[in-house]
């Protein structure tokens, strides 16, 4: 099969072939002489070009500036999205959260006695309502939350909790609240954890 440009004649002719010299030989090729001088020492003479040998007017940089990949884009945006930390007005909403909480505790809690077998549902229940409450009403981007409930009985004993975890001041930030309900005392505890 004959290549590009190639003259094939038939019935015993010698077929010639002319192979085109791709444009980055072709550059190689200019870039190895001096720029301003001409290929047989002439001066003021212009630059041939190697691939069809006619004279031309242009550099060969003219060449890039043709070619519309060369250029840089102009028409692209360049957004940032990566988050050094929460947007404004969307940090943890923590006076939403405690006035949450407190009217959740007191309808839950108000005028019950402690019994032991209890206890363990109002933990379960009031977790459950504070977190759905939370993914309903408190829910903010990039936001996670653990929600730490407490019921215990007041008999005269002392009760010490104790939480460590690795805190971000700007970003992370932490809401309790307790119900007195006579008998026993409740204490409710939610970590609001950015993530980056």
């Amino acid at each position: 099969m004959p290549l590009f440009g190639a003259k094939k004649t038939t019935r015993g002719s010698t077929t010639s072939t002319v192979v085109r010299k791709s444009r980055n030989s072709a550059r190689a090729a200019s870039d190895k002489s001096l720029p301003g001088s001409s290929p047989a020492g002439q001066k003021g003479a212009s630059p041939r070009n190697s691939v069809t040998g006619a004279v031309s007017d242009t550099d060969s940089d003219d060449d890039t500036v043709k070619n519309p990949e060369a250029l840089p884009a102009t028409d692209v945006t360049i957004y940032n999205e990566y988050h050094m930390g929460p947007a404004f007005g969307c940090k943890f909403p923590l006076p939403f959260i405690r006035f949450m909480i407190d009217r959740l505790i007191s309808q839950k809690l108000r005028g019950k006695t402690y019994q032991p077998g209890d206890a363990v549902k109002w933990v379960r229940e009031v977790a459950d309502e504070v977190n759905l409450k939370m993914e309903g009403l408190c829910r903010q981007p990039r936001y996670k939350h653990v929600i730490q409930v407490i019921v215990y009985q007041q008999n005269g004993a002392g009760f010490f909790c104790g939480a460590r975890a690795i805190w971000d001041k700007l970003a992370d930030d932490q809401a309790s609240c307790t119900f007195d309900g006579g008998t026993f005392m409740c204490i409710v505890m939610i970590f609001g954890i950015y993530q980056y």
